[in-house]
């Protein structure tokens, strides 16, 4: 809970009521009642974006805001159709009843978008959703506005997650691929769907290498993204040339290594046994550093510990929810150096 108190300009900030609830939060503050990356019967629904841990029980919202970029890439994986929608642009404002919605490119996925709430008081809550401070080759970074109350992710929210430059980690795939296609190895670089796998995929396109797809939900979301505009040039694994585009040096980006080996078995027939003994495997994400330290590049669509502190530190809150596993150390670190957070648990 917010609790009442002076903001700078003198002005009393009532209660905001912030509760945990599926996916997401219900957020309260007088007559204005909004739930955030969840469904809640009869509430309208602000959708950050559309990674499956921010998507529960949208079948109950009476209404959804989101971009185009997040509907697109939340129906090219499920049938779900919204009824109730408004679609958003980046930098648009939604008014309704007690309060102006902005939406703000939150650095992500396509579409993924961070809320600026502007209630009729002049209060300013701004919502993050997972966010990226950082641009990569196909999204750009996520900008602080100011804010009286910061609600914030804390994915990497703890001192061991910082990463490298970006720059350096993309020259670390690159060189990994080209050293184990030399080997006449198959590097097989393991990504989400939505977003991490199009980024691999620019990135190794760029570099000169040809890429193929291991599964189906990659190819589906990266259809949106080539309709928004994003450039992706890549084979997929059920191609009909699948052996021929291997032995000519091909990397393999999956978001399922088990669909993909499945595919090319289909595909391969009794020739698979000889291109599964080549596959090396590498995660990209942030968990490669840290205390889980798997094999693979610190490659995230996350802000790091110290992106986190500075992303906060640029909205200046006067207080600041964190939510998600590492939510209770950044809380405390984010005390540390003089805004006041708590952990959303």
């Amino acid at each position: 809970m917010f609790e009442a108190g002076l903001r700078e300009d003198g002005h009393c900030m009532p209660t905001i009521s912030l509760k945990k609830s599926g996916t997401g939060f219900r957020l309260k503050y007088g007559d204005v009642d909004l739930a955030l990356d969840t469904g809640i019967r009869g509430m309208t629904t602000l959708l950050s974006h559309s990674h499956s841990d921010h998507i529960g029980n949208l079948k109950n919202a009476s209404h959804i805001i989101a971009t185009k970029g997040t509907i697109d890439t939340w129906q090219a994986r499920r049938p779900d159709n919204f009824r109730n929608k408004t679609v958003i642009k980046h930098g648009d404002m939604f008014g309704q009843i007690g309060v102006n919605i902005t939406a703000l490119n939150a650095g992500h996925v396509l579409g993924s978008t961070m809320f600026l709430l502007e209630f009729d008081d002049d209060l300013k809550v701004l919502y993050t959703g997972d966010f990226n401070n950082v641009d990569s080759l196909i999204h750009a970074a996520a900008k602080p506005v100011a804010a009286d109350v910061l609600i914030t992710e804390a994915t990497y929210g703890s001192p061991q997650w910082i990463f490298p430059e970006r720059k350096s980690i993309y020259e670390n795939i690159l060189e990994t691929a080209s050293k184990l296609l030399n080997e006449d190895r198959i590097p097989l670089f393991h990504a989400y769907s939505l977003g991490k796998s199009q980024e691999a995929i620019a990135l190794l396109q760029n570099g000169g290498f040809k890429v193929i797809t291991g599964n189906t939900s990659i190819d589906k979301v990266s259809s949106v993204y080539k309709r928004h505009g994003v450039d992706l040039r890549n084979f997929t694994i059920h191609d009909t040339n699948l052996a021929k585009t291997l032995d000519e040096g091909a990397v393999i980006v999956s978001s399922s290594y088990r669909h993909t080996i499945k595919n090319m078995k289909r595909n391969l027939g009794e020739a698979f046994n000889r291109y599964e003994t080549k596959i090396e495997y590498f995660n990209l994400s942030g968990w490669t550093i840290g205390k889980f330290r798997e094999k693979g590049f610190p490659l995230s669509a996350h802000s790091d510990f110290k992106g986190l502190l500075d992303f906060a530190e640029k909205v200046k809150p006067r207080i600041a929810y964190c939510f998600t596993d590492n939510g209770r150390t950044l809380s405390k670190h984010l005390s540390d150096i003089g805004i006041n957070a708590v952990p959303i648990e």
